[in-house]
């Protein structure tokens, strides 16, 4: 079942799509709560299981939100794709290996797209959990969520260089520098 599998990837090339979309939507994950944290911070509400709340919600949104929104947009790009196949070949592919792949595709697709927001927000919100448990204080633990996310901009800008071959450091300090951007930004609009 697992060859199958891989061979529909291989088919389809679901693993460009796939890889595009866990760093992008990784990248939303983490900015997204990043906002959240820095946002509770900055408007003086300090209660981890306030802010973990709020952020579990928000990456649960982002995972139905990008599952079903991929869901969609895949299946008519694949649907284009096999009907464009299907025209040059004179011939109805809908019970072939190929629209099996393609199938396939758009459910492996939908997943990623789905999982790599909800992880990556629920890591970077992860700290808040020793604070709920009072090993850390509250504002340690809010602190030490912000630095996860900067650390992970930072693995996610290096992912992107590898695979574009870019040097991974600069990559790496852009994506932490979106991060901070976004951090200031938040708190010109809500500083106290």
């Amino acid at each position: 079942m697992f060859e199958k599998y891989k061979r529909y990837i291989e088919i389809t090339q679901a693993n460009k799509i796939a890889r595009r979309y866990f760093v992008m939507n990784s990248f939303d994950g983490i900015v997204t709560v990043l906002g959240v944290i820095t946002g509770s911070l900055f408007s003086g509400v300090i209660d981890p299981s306030i802010i973990l709340g709020i952020g579990v919600s928000t990456a649960l949104a982002m995972g139905i939100s990008g599952m079903s929104g991929t869901l969609i947009a895949e299946k008519t790009e694949r649907d284009i794709e096999l009907k464009r196949l299907e025209e040059s070949m004179l011939s109805d592919l809908s019970d072939t290996l190929y629209a099996e792949a393609y199938r396939f595709s758009i459910f492996y697709v939908s997943i990623v797209n789905a999982m790599s927001p909800m992880l990556s927000s629920l890591f970077t919100l992860s700290p808040l959990i020793f604070s709920i448990f009072k090993i850390i204080s509250d504002i340690e633990g809010i602190y030490l969520s912000i630095g996860t996310a900067l650390a992970y901009l930072f693995v996610v800008g290096i992912s992107m260089g590898m695979l574009a071959e870019k040097n991974i450091i600069m990559e790496g300090l852009k994506m932490v520098g979106i991060g901070i951007l976004t951090t200031i930004i938040i708190y010109i609009i809500f500083g106290r």
